[in-house]
């Protein structure tokens, strides 16, 4: 697959302002300074990277049909096993309930063996999944930290939308240890460009053909270039 950079343009760092570049610009770059450079640090939400890692929202979506689908299984038997209680009750014949009661017992014996399955196999796919999705963010943030010439990449969980800020649920996690806590902070979130790189590197597969025949677009195709710095290319 095509690697996809973006260039991340007008960023501050600590005591220095510096315009992030593509990694194909980045190869050969030799340093001359004899003295120590300001440290270069960035942040990333990666609660709200989460949030818009289209291919990662896919995953999760497959793993909820597929849960769902075990569920209406379940649910199936279990209003067998709910009308099979009801004729139980009704029955006077000794050896009517007796086979009611066995039916039931049957019934009961395959919900367990759904409910086994469907704990093994969504833990596996769960498992699987956030793995996968971990190697793809931890990739997306060393490259670009590896080609900018970062120092340090700080992941934090905050709100993912301007709305959420007064939330109980995110104040609560803001105010948690280990998280991060930017109060404040000025030029150092990368989180866009994050999204943006994980889009266009790890795209979802596109969404079904709808019945007018029309094939909706793959989201995350591109990486939208930010304005350059005026420091020219």
């Amino acid at each position: 697959m095509k690697r996809t950079f973006t260039r991340l343009a007008a960023l501050a760092t600590v005591g220095l302002a510096f315009a992030l570049t593509p990694a194909a610009n980045a190869q050969g770059t030799t340093g001359g300074a004899s003295s120590p450079r300001p440290q270069r640090i960035m942040i990333v939400n990666i609660a709200k990277v989460l949030r818009d890692y289209n291919k990662a929202n896919f995953k999760g979506a497959e793993i909820t049909k597929k849960r769902e689908v075990y569920v209406k299984q379940v649910q199936a038997l279990q209003d067998q096993v709910t009308a099979i209680n009801a004729d139980y009750v009704k029955a006077t014949n000794p050896e009517v309930k007796k086979q009611l009661e066995e039916k039931a017992r049957g019934l009961q014996r395959q919900i367990e063996d759904i409910d086994r399955q469907a704990k093994r196999e969504l833990t596996q796919l769960s498992n699987d999944t956030i793995v996968q999705v971990y190697q793809e963010i931890k990739s997306v943030i060393f490259d670009i930290a590896k080609t900018n010439n970062l120092d340090m990449v700080l992941c934090y969980p905050a709100a993912t939308k301007p709305e959420d800020e007064n939330s109980p649920q995110v104040a609560q996690l803001m105010l948690q240890t280990p998280a991060l806590i930017p109060f404040y902070h000025s030029g150092m979130d990368i989180t866009k460009y994050v999204v943006d790189t994980l889009n266009a590197r790890y795209p979802s597969p596109p969404a079904p053909v709808t019945q007018t025949g029309a094939t909706g677009a793959p989201a995350g195709t591109g990486t939208p270039m930010p304005p350059k710095s005026g420091g020219g290319q």
